[in-house]
């Protein structure tokens, strides 16, 4: 999912879609994004144990994340695997602005990142075994009928 990003119905589609760089007024209004998301699902009673996941998903292992600040395991173990998981799809993407990067050089960038106590180095050892070690599967089907 696109839950964690919910918030971003709040942001304008100009700061969204916008092909280079955000200036510093922008990237301010892009960082509510958790704290909209989480009031918009805190309603939701079958959304509460997303809610830590939706609010922290940009927090950094240095404290140098948004909203709050937090560092290491004061980010909760599942906003911490989501940044992992999230980091990588946003490389693996093409963007507006940039082609998708291949899953080598993903890795080798978000390790670079790990380095500097931005992500939890487990959690990206794990993802990254995990995602090493998967096989594609062999349907047999051609998508033709």
């Amino acid at each position: 999912g696109l839950v964690h990003d919910i918030g971003k119905l709040a942001v304008p589609e100009s700061i969204l879609l916008k092909p280079g760089p955000l200036t510093p007024e922008e990237r301010k209004i892009m960082e509510q994004h958790t704290i909209a998301g989480e009031r918009i699902c805190a309603p939701l009673r079958s959304f509460r144990q997303v809610l830590p996941i939706i609010r922290h998903h940009h927090e950094k292992q240095d404290g140098s994340g948004y909203p709050d600040g937090l560092k290491g395991e004061q980010v909760p173990l599942t906003a911490r695997i989501l940044q992992v998981t999230d980091v990588y799809d946003a490389l693996t993407t093409d963007r507006p602005y940039r082609k998708a990067l291949s899953p080598e050089k993903a890795f080798e960038m978000i390790r670079e990142e790990a380095k500097r106590g931005w992500w939890d180095v487990a959690v990206l050892s794990v993802f990254e075994t995990v995602v090493h070690s998967h096989e594609p599967v062999q349907t047999g089907w051609s998508g033709r009928k």
